[in-house]
């Protein structure tokens, strides 16, 4: 079964569609005890807003450390989607707080005039995953942010994205996952990354 977790970020009903129009029972989370069942063995944490914001519903829901038990279980999987994604490092210039440390970095301010990111971009595959099937090298997917993880160790970066910086857009450490991009607003790729998630 596949759960989202609804914390108040996120278009969850954009998620919510894509999966019910491709015949996939998508679990709306919104009491951190519904990650205690058993037959959940993914979960989706999306995110529009600021870093802190994110970590401070996070906790008041009491979904925080939940999700931390959550991840220990390696069979199961964690999607973070854009500040979703940006709270699995360890800290950002956007906050103070301190994030789950899934991977501990820390995302910095795009190095941009034209900031933030926002709008369509080529996404560049640098190694062959799942997420990935059947969508080809350098499509494009949407953005919306102004950090981003500028370095992470090779063996854990999927894929990358350059906006006048090279930056990593999609990640992967042991059963964490994080996409920059917006699959739920990119269309058919978009579309595609998710139901690959399910199905993996």
């Amino acid at each position: 079964m596949i759960g989202i977790i609804d914390y108040g970020l996120g278009n969850i009903s954009a998620f919510y569609e894509i999966y019910k129009e491709n015949g996939i029972q998508l679990k709306i989370l919104n009491n951190y005890k519904d990650l205690k069942n058993n037959n959940l063995n993914k979960i989706i944490l999306p995110g529009v807003g600021s870093f802190d914001k994110a970590i401070n519903l996070l906790q008041s829901n009491f979904f925080f450390d939940e999700l931390i038990n959550f991840s220990l279980n390696k069979e199961k999987k964690i999607l973070g989607i854009c500040i979703g994604m940006q709270i699995f490092g360890s800290t950002s210039d956007e906050g103070r707080l301190s994030g789950f440390s899934f991977i501990n970095k820390n995302f910095n301010k795009i190095k941009s005039k034209l900031k933030p990111h926002i709008g369509w971009n080529n996404v560049l595959i640098k190694k062959k995953h799942y997420l990935f099937d059947e969508i080809e090298d350098n499509s494009y997917f949407y953005f919306l942010h102004s950090f981003c993880l500028s370095e992470l160790e090779t063996h854990y970066v999927v894929a990358e994205t350059e906006y006048e910086q090279k930056f990593i857009s999609v990640f992967e450490k042991d059963n964490i996952l994080g996409v920059q991009f917006h699959p739920e607003k990119s269309h058919l790729q978009g579309q595609k990354i998710l139901l690959n998630f399910y199905k993996n």
